[in-house]
C-alpha cells in the first residue's frame, strides 16, 4: 500500500513539475512573441515609403530649383527619417544644374529636384537613371519613360498689383484684359526660351486663346500681347517686380504668387477666366549617383503625401499625390483646365519658341 502511495505521489509531483516547466516555456515563448510583435509594430509605425535609417547613411547631394521654404520642409523630413545621412544642397536653375552635371562627369550630385516637367521629353534623360518611387500608385501623374518622380503640379496665373490697377482704373481677370491700352509697358513676362514658367505661360496662352492649340488665332493674341510687355529671363522677376510696384501685372505661376501673398505681399493671384493648364513637375536620380540607396529613398519621400502636404502648408505647392492636401488653393476642377499634348510640346518646343522669337524680333527692330 505504501509502495502504491509512493508511486502515486511521484506521479503527481512529476505532473506538477511538467506543468510548471510547461508554464515557464509558454511564458518564455509568449514573451519572445510579444517582443517580436512590438518590433513589428515599431517597424509598421514607419511609413511604408521610409527605409531603415541604418541603410541610408553617408551624404546625399541634392541639386535643386526649390525655393528656400521648400528646401526646409525637405530637410526637416529627411533628418527625421534619415539622421545618419547628411543632405547637401546646391540650388540653381535647371539649365545651369544640368549643364554642370553634363560638364563634370565626376560631379557628386545624387538627385535633381525641380525644374523638370512632363513636356521635357528626353532632354535630360542622358544624365538621369530610371526609378519608380514607392508611392507611385498614389500619384495622379506618371512619367511613361520612367525617369521622373513627380511631386508638384504647376498651374499658371496672372500676378496683379491691385493698388496700381485701381490707380489706372483697370480690372484684370484674364488674358484678354492684358490688352487694355492703359497697361502698355506695365506688364512683365518671362522669356519662354530661358524660363520654364515663361514656356508654360506660352503653352497655356496658345491653348486657351485659340480654337485649337498653336493655331493662327492663338498666335494673333500673342502678337497683340507682346507690345504690352517687358520680357525677363527670370521667373522671379515677374512676381517680385509686380509686388514692388514696378509693373501692374505679370504672367506667372500659382505656387510662387500664393506663397508671396501668404507672406504679406500686396499682390493678387488671378486665374485666367479663359482657361488654364496643369503640368506635373518632379525630380530624378542622377545617372552617376554615388549614394543610390539615399537617392532612391529621396524619390520615395518626394512622392509621398506626407512631404507634399507639408510643402503645401509652408509654400502653397500643389502636389501630384492624390492624397496631398491643398492649402488655400482652389480645386483644379474650378479652373477650366485644358489638356496639353506633352509629346507634341516636347518635340516642337524649338519650333514654337522660334516662332515667338521671330515675332519678338520684328517688334523690336
Amino acid at each position: 500500500m505504501k509502495r502504491l502511495l509512493s508511486v502515486l505521489l511521484a506521479s503527481v509531483i512529476g505532473l506538477s513539475t511538467a506543468a510548471c516547466s510547461s508554464g515557464e516555456n509558454t511564458s518564455g515563448t509568449s514573451s519572445a512573441s510579444s517582443a517580436g510583435s512590438q518590433t513589428a509594430s515599431a517597424d509598421s509605425s514607419r511609413p511604408y515609403y521610409v527605409r531603415s535609417a541604418d541603410k541610408v547613411t553617408g551624404t546625399i547631394t541634392v541639386y535643386t530649383t526649390m525655393e528656400d521654404k521648400e528646401q526646409e520642409v525637405l530637410k526637416n523630413l529627411w533628418s527625421k527619417y534619415y539622421p545618419k545621412c547628411e543632405m547637401k544642397i546646391q540650388a540653381d536653375s535647371i539649365g545651369t544644374l544640368a549643364t554642370k552635371i553634363r560638364g563634370d562627369q565626376s560631379t557628386n550630385a545624387d538627385v535633381v529636384i525641380g525644374g523638370m516637367f512632363q513636356a521635357d521629353g528626353s532632354i535630360y534623360q542622358d544624365i538621369l537613371q530610371k526609378y519608380t518611387a514607392a508611392c507611385d500608385k498614389e500619384q495622379s501623374y506618371h512619367d511613361p519613360a520612367g525617369y521622373y518622380t513627380y511631386y508638384d503640379v504647376q498651374v499658371m496665373c496672372l500676378v496683379v498689383n491691385p493698388e496700381l490697377c485701381k490707380q489706372l482704373g483697370v480690372t484684370i481677370g484674364g488674358y484678354k484684359d492684358l490688352l487694355n491700352p492703359k497697361l502698355k509697358g506695365k506688364i512683365i513676362l518671362a522669356d519662354p526660351n530661358a524660363s520654364s514658367s515663361g514656356w508654360r505661360q506660352l503653352q497655356t496662352a496658345l491653348t486657351v486663346m485659340g480654337d485649337k492649340f498653336n493655331d493662327d488665332k492663338s498666335w494673333n493674341y500673342i502678337k497683340q500681347l507682346m507690345p504690352m510687355c517687358f520680357s525677363t529671363s527670370s521667373s522671379k522677376d515677374v512676381y517680385n517686380l509686380v509686388s514692388s510696384g514696378e509693373y501692374v501685372a505679370g504672367l506667372s505661376y500659382e505656387s510662387a504668387v500664393k506663397d508671396m501673398i501668404k507672406d504679406g505681399a500686396p499682390i493678387e493671384c488671378v486665374y485666367m477666366k479663359e482657361g488654364n493648364t496643369a503640368m506635373a513637375g518632379g525630380a530624378a536620380i542622377v545617372k552617376s549617383s554615388k549614394n543610390l540607396q539615399a537617392a532612391q529613398a529621396m524619390m520615395d519621400l518626394l512622392s509621398s503625401s506626407e512631404f507634399q502636404s507639408a510643402r503645401a502648408k509652408e509654400s502653397c505647392g500643389r502636389g501630384s499625390n492624390s492624397k496631398c492636401k491643398l492649402n488655400g488653393l482652389p480645386e483644379s476642377s474650378t479652373l477650366h483646365m485644358k489638356d496639353l499634348n506633352f509629346t507634341y510640346l516636347s518635340k516642337n518646343k524649338g519650333d514654337i519658341c522660334k516662332k515667338w522669337n521671330g515675332f519678338w524680333a520684328q517688334l523690336h527692330k
